[in-house]
């Protein structure tokens, strides 16, 4: 055998090693590399999860927290526009809550509407996020006009959950640059969505709460006077100290279930009728009702007994119930508008006392306006007169305003 055959140069020699030990090929290094940036990525949006989830618990002010949330999403994400818009009571229109990239005049807006072709009325009805690669080439809806006034081009939204299958709003995000958003993309969309979804009803739950003590607070110091023009009313006419002792207890019993309705009431749907003969049990031989005896749900029917128990309260201290001629006439009507589904009531006191503006709201009427404007996003108009007081009431019966910072706030006092 010659050298030569025995020496044969290193590329000639089969190669025996294990295949791990083999040398990469160029597409082997390109693929463990993105694997390696997926894994990274991953465990950043998994890292960012965490903490918001731990300011979510601990921060009671709904509006750091959203802002915390566009930035963690912006940040995150590495895109340039992050919305959260809410979904306003009646389901028409969407308000820019909180966003990062907008123009600064922007936020706290109404930026766009659930009208049937529109992105936002998609995205809510979709269950599940809406990726858009071209906006300039979307045919499932039409783009609004914001995003393509902010040069949007790619983009991805998903609705934020809120109970009863409605939704609280949109969480959504988008680049001014030519951006495919992926499935790990779009889960971390959705994960940030539900955090949200669960701080912002925990929030309401808690707002709830708070005006609960407050409204009891309130109620135990009126309770007195309150028993105080009942007797001074029923022992006007009654007849005998036993005729006055039978009818002095049977109002203060009705309006011990009217604090019960308030205090201890089920969270069930409750015929309006209950709740009106609930409330003003102890007058009901001198109010008139009219209108139709529909259910509500639980969270009217909480912020409308605390408001009807004020006015009653108001009426048999000051008002037309605080004389023996005094009525009260109580008529209302269910349908539905641009804001949905509204309850409409008109309390309207006579034969009593003229009404005076008072130069100051005390605090029943400051809870009125809290419990039916900030809590129900409803309306309140009052009408001072000498015939008496009449107050005006519009209530959406489709969706709660979501929780503001200065909402406990404002009951105080």
């Amino acid at each position: 055998m010659s050298a030569t055959d025995r020496i044969r140069p290193e590329s000639d020699v089969p190669d025996d090693r294990p295949a791990e030990q083999a040398v990469s090929s160029p597409d082997t290094d390109a693929e463990r590399a993105v694997l390696e940036s997926e894994l990274r990525s991953r465990a950043k949006q998994q890292e960012a999860l965490a903490q918001l989830g731990q300011r979510a618990l601990a921060e009671p002010d709904i509006e750091r927290l959203l802002n915390d949330a566009v930035s963690t999403v912006a940040r995150t994400l590495s895109v340039d526009f992050v919305k959260i818009l809410e979904l306003l009571p009646g389901g028409d229109e969407l308000l820019l809550r909180a966003g990062s990239g907008w123009k600064k005049d922007l936020v706290e807006s109404v930026v766009t509407s659930t009208s049937p072709n529109s992105h936002a009325r998609y995205t809510i009805d979709a269950g599940a996020p809406v990726v858009t690669v071209d906006y300039a080439a979307e045919t499932r809806f039409e783009v609004a006009s914001y995003l393509r006034d902010h040069k949007c081009v790619s983009g991805v939204t998903v609705a934020i959950a809120g109970r009863d299958g409605r939704a609280y709003g949109i969480l959504g995000a988008c680049t001014s640059r030519p951006r495919h958003f992926g499935p790990q993309d779009t889960s971390f969309i959705v994960s940030v969505a539900n955090l949200l979804a669960g701080a912002i009803q925990r929030r309401q739950l808690e707002q709830r709460h708070e005006l609960m003590i407050r409204d009891m607070r309130h109620r135990s110091g009126n309770l007195f006077s309150q028993l105080l023009a009942l007797f001074s009313q029923t022992a006007r006419n009654a007849r005998s100290i036993a005729d006055l002792s039978t009818k002095y207890q049977a109002r203060v019993l009705a309006l011990a279930k009217a604090h019960r309705l308030i205090t201890e009431g089920g969270w069930t749907s409750t015929p309006i009728m209950d709740l009106l003969y609930t409330v003003l049990g102890p007058y009901l031989d001198r109010v008139s009702f009219s209108g139709p005896n529909v259910e509500l749900e639980p969270d009217p029917i909480f912020n409308l007994s605390a408001a009807l128990h004020e006015l009653a309260a108001n009426a048999a201290k000051h008002g037309s119930l605080s004389r023996s001629r005094g009525q009260l006439e109580l008529a209302w009507s269910v349908g539905r508008t641009k804001r949905g589904m509204t309850l409409t009531l008109d309390w309207v006191e006579k034969n009593g006392p003229p009404a005076r503006q008072p130069r100051r709201l005390g605090f029943g009427s400051r809870l009125i306006g809290l419990v039916i404007e900030r809590q129900l996003n409803g309306e309140v108009h009052r009408t001072f007169a000498r015939g008496g007081l009449t107050v005006h009431m519009i209530v959406p019966l489709t969706h709660e305003r979501w929780p503001s910072a200065d909402s406990a706030a404002s009951s105080d006092s």
